[in-house]
């Protein structure tokens, strides 16, 4: 990610906001949408939003199992908001039609 930050003249000051740039989480998608049409995924199988955060996933911030297995409900209670936040996101390039 950060030489592709560096190609594209993307610069900044720490990890942190590197992953909060929109045209890096849009790289980052279009590179799992590539590997997704490889793999030959069927369209709800592909993502429709990314987060992505520098702080990794580990025993010490409680998100990892002693055998390195996410925890799931911490996972989910930990980044709530970036979850709701991206749903949001997805609402607003695709909104459902209302009921007439």
């Amino acid at each position: 990610m950060k030489d592709w930050a560096a190609s594209q003249g993307i610069k900044y000051e720490h990890l942190g906001e590197l992953c909060n740039d929109p045209r890096v989480r849009k790289a980052v998608l279009s590179e799992m949408d590539n590997v997704g049409r490889e793999a030959r995924l069927r369209g709800f199988e592909f993502a429709k939003a990314v987060t992505l955060v520098a702080e990794p996933f580990t025993l010490e911030n409680g998100l990892l199992t002693p055998t390195f297995k996410i925890k799931r409900p911490q996972a989910k209670a930990y980044f709530a908001e970036a979850i709701s936040n991206m749903y949001a996101e997805i609402a607003a390039w695709d909104p459902i039609p209302s009921k007439l």
